[in-house]
């Protein structure tokens, strides 16, 4: 049976160590988009063009997120650039490529030549198990950056989707004294339900001044200028929420404030936990796709 033959094309660490796990499992595997530096098991091909390694790949793998700046791949392990428009040139219609926050005009000019391609950050499960890596790298922050236990802190999550679970049972876990809160009145419920004291996020101002650690996870600028006046001059923000952010930094900033902006995360505090979600989630794609074929 003929091996699957994968390409990875630029990242972080996070896509060294998918590299080298999918060549464990038997895979050809060949990266592009590192630098000379980058450690890879010697099964692993370091091409030395983005035509080499795409050129005969069934699968090809790119970055979460897969553009920060328009039109170039992230590439935070590479001196050069690598543009979208010179990977489109480069793939073939056989071919299946996997990314993360895809821009939707790339999908779309991937879908006018019948190339498939998946968007694995929109899977369930890889956004339950990525939630875990986030959450521990948010504790480990506080634990650092306080001069206090967590337990018997008083903690405040901003949100409940599936990155606020998490946190708020581990902030539990450690004794914390946990609030959360949320729009949702079945969200709020859950969290009563759970031992949390909820909030309604339209009564921050009210609340937020009994609280030492503040970890928003809404990407929405709920911690406005207003709400942040009120906040305790020794207390902690954490900021989990993706570009552009959850919090009026520049009012932070004059206001005094301690505000840590902590992005992904997963690919900081557990690169290899996040390399096996990301494998994870294009195996059950793959898995589902040759069902569905």
């Amino acid at each position: 049976m003929k091996k699957a033959v994968y390409a990875v094309i630029g990242g972080d660490e996070r896509y060294l160590l998918a590299a080298n796990y999918l060549s464990s499992l038997g895979a050809h595997v060949r990266i592009f988009g590192f630098d000379s530096g980058a450690i890879v098991d010697q099964s692993v091909t370091v091409s030395d063009s983005l035509f080499s390694a795409i050129h005969g790949a069934d699968y090809i793998i790119l970055p979460l997120p897969c553009s920060i700046e328009k039109g170039l791949i992230h590439t935070p392990l590479y001196k050069d650039s690598i543009s979208l428009d010179a990977l489109f040139c480069h793939i073939k219609p056989n071919q299946i490529v996997f990314g993360g926050k895809l821009d939707t005009s790339f999908c779309a000019a991937l879908a006018e030549k019948n190339i498939i391609c998946h968007d694995y950050a929109e899977r369930e499960e890889f956004s339950i198990l990525n939630a875990i890596p986030t959450a521990e790298g948010a504790i480990e922050i506080a634990i650092r950056e306080l001069p206090f236990t967590l337990h018997g802190s008083n903690c405040l999550v901003i949100g409940y989707g599936r990155i606020a679970k998490v946190l708020c049972h581990s902030l539990a876990g450690l004794g914390a004294q946990v609030s959360a809160a949320a729009r949702k009145e079945s969200d709020r419920t859950w969290m009563q339900t759970f031992g949390y004291k909820p909030i309604h996020t339209k009564d921050l101002t009210e609340h937020i001044s009994q609280f030492q650690v503040i970890i928003n996870t809404v990407p929405q600028v709920l911690l406005t200028r207003d709400v942040l006046r009120q906040i305790k001059q020794d207390a902690l923000i954490i900021d989990l929420a993706s570009r552009p952010g959850g919090v009026d930094f520049e009012s932070a900033k004059e206001l005094g404030l301690k505000v840590i902006w902590a992005l992904s995360l997963p690919g900081k505090v557990a690169p290899q936990s996040a390399a096996n979600i990301i494998c994870k989630a294009i195996f059950n794609i793959i898995d589902e796709s040759e069902v569905n074929a």
